[in-house]
C-alpha cells in the first residue's frame, strides 16, 4: 500500500512539515511506501531532495493519501483528484482579515480556502484535526466524524551544542524575552512590542526582546513592526529572521522568558518547544492555544502594554511562582512525550488500514 501525503508547501521549522515528517517515518516503520509530495516553488532549499513534485503524484483505489490543509493551493486540487482514500488533516485556515493590507494575495487565498473547506471535508473518507478547537469549527460548519489528532512534539534531538556565536551575542546581565514563529499578522507582535517597551522602561531597562521568524512571511507587516521600533525608539529589540533547528536551540538557552501575543492559533507548537527548554511561557488564550499549553504555564487575555508588561516582570521575579510554573511545564512536555504516535495513528486508520 502507498501511503502519501500532500502539502501545500515544505519548510524547515514549520510545524505542519514537520508532523508530516513524523508521519512519512511511521508509514515507513509499517513497511508502506509514503512520499512527502508539494509545490517545490513553496519548498524550503535544503528540502528540495526530501519530498517530491506534486505532478509526480499518482495513487490506486487502494492506497490512501494525506491532505494537510489551511490554505487554497494547488496541492489541494491533486488530493481532490486522486483515486486513493483520502484523509483531510485540518491545521485551521487564519481569517482572511489578518492578512487584508498586508498581503492582499495570502488574504485571497485563506478566503478561498474557507469557502471550500466545507467541499473538501466531504469529498474525503475522514477528517482530522489538529485540535478540539479546529473540530469544533468544523462541526458548527456541519462536518461530522471528525477526529482529533493534535500535532506531535518532536522527539528529542541530538545533542547539538548550541551556536556559540549565538551564546555569545546575548550573554550577560540582560533578561532575554523571547518569541520563536511566523513573522504573521495574527501573532499579533505589535502587542509583545508595546508591552515590552513598557516593561523595559517603567520596570527593567536591563531587558531585551528577541524575535525568532522568517521576514518574507508577511513582508508588509514586518515593516510596520520595524517602525515601531523605531517609534519607540527600542534599542534592545532584536529581529534575528530565520533561523535553524540547530542555531534555534542557543536561542531557548539564552531565553529566561517566553511570550505569544498570537490572536489566532490552530495549536502552536513553539509554546510546547519553549517548554522542553525550561523557559517560562506566557501566552494569549486564544484558538488552540490552550490545548497546546494543557494546564501548564501562564495564558492571559485581555491585558493592556503595561498589565502584560507587569506580568512578565511578575514571572521574572517571582522566583516561587517561576518554580511552579516550570513544574507545570516539565508535567506537560513529559505527557507530549510519552504519547504513543503509531497507536493513535493505527486507530485513526484502522478502518482504512484492514
Amino acid at each position: 500500500m502507498q501511503i502519501h501525503q500532500i502539502l501545500a508547501g515544505y519548510a524547515d521549522g514549520d510545524a505542519i512539515s514537520n508532523e508530516a515528517a513524523l508521519l512519512r517515518e511511521i508509514f515507513r516503520r509499517w513497511g508502506h511506501k509514503s512520499e512527502i509530495y508539494a509545490d517545490l516553488s513553496r519548498v524550503s532549499p535544503s528540502l528540495t531532495t526530501d519530498c517530491r513534485a506534486l505532478a509526480d503524484y499518482t495513487a490506486g483505489a487502494s492506497d490512501i493519501c494525506l491532505h494537510h490543509y489551511g490554505i487554497a493551493s494547488p496541492a489541494t486540487g491533486v488530493f481532490l483528484a486522486s483515486a486513493a482514500r483520502k484523509i483531510m488533516v485540518y491545521h485551521n485556515i487564519t481569517p482572511a482579515e489578518y492578512f487584508g493590507g498586508f498581503d492582499d494575495a495570502v488574504a485571497a487565498q485563506l478566503r478561498a480556502a474557507r469557502l471550500a473547506l466545507p467541499e473538501v471535508a466531504r469529498r474525503s473518507d475522514a477528517v482530522w484535526t489538529v485540535s478540539q478547537f479546529n473540530a469544533a469549527e468544523l462541526q458548527a460548519a456541519g462536518i461530522a466524524n471528525v477526529k482529533v489528532f493534535p500535532l506531535l512534539f518532536p522527539p528529542t534531538p541530538p545533542d547539538l551544542p548550541p551556536d556559540p556565536l549565538i551564546l555569545k551575542k546575548f550573554a550577560g546581565p540582560l533578561k532575554n524575552i523571547l518569541f520563536v514563529g511566523r513573522i504573521a499578522p495574527n501573532k499579533r507582535i505589535e502587542d509583545l512590542i508595546l508591552a515590552f517597551a513598557w516593561y523595559h522602561r517603567a520596570l527593567n531597562p536591563f531587558s531585551r526582546l528577541i524575535i525568532i521568524g522568517s521576514k518574507r512571511s508577511a513582508a508588509r507587516y514586518y515593516t510596520m513592526l520595524r517602525m515601531l521600533a523605531g517609534d519607540l525608539d527600542l534599542s534592545n529589540l532584536c529581529f534575528e529572521g530565520f533561523v535553524s533547528s540547530a542555531r534555534l536551540s542557543a536561542y531557548y538557552r539564552t531565553a529566561d522568558l517566553y511570550v505569544s501575543a498570537s490572536a489566532h492559533e490552530g495549536y502552536c507548537l513553539p509554546l510546547v518547544e519553549a517548554m522542553a527548554h525550561g523557559i517560562p511561557v506566557i501566552a494569549r488564550a486564544a484558538g488552540g492555544t490552550p490545548e497546546a499549553m494543557d494546564g501548564a504555564g501562564v495564558l492571559y487575555d485581555d491585558l493592556a502594554p503595561a498589565e502584560l508588561g507587569a506580568l512578565f516582570d511578575r514571572v521574572l521575579t517571582d522566583a516561587a511562582l517561576r518554580e511552579e510554573i516550570i513544574a507545570s511545564q516539565s508535567r506537560r512536555v513529559r505527557r507530549a512525550r510519552e504519547r504513543n504516535p503509531e497507536s493513535e495513528v493505527q486507530a485513526l486508520m484502522a478502518g482504512m488500514l484492514g
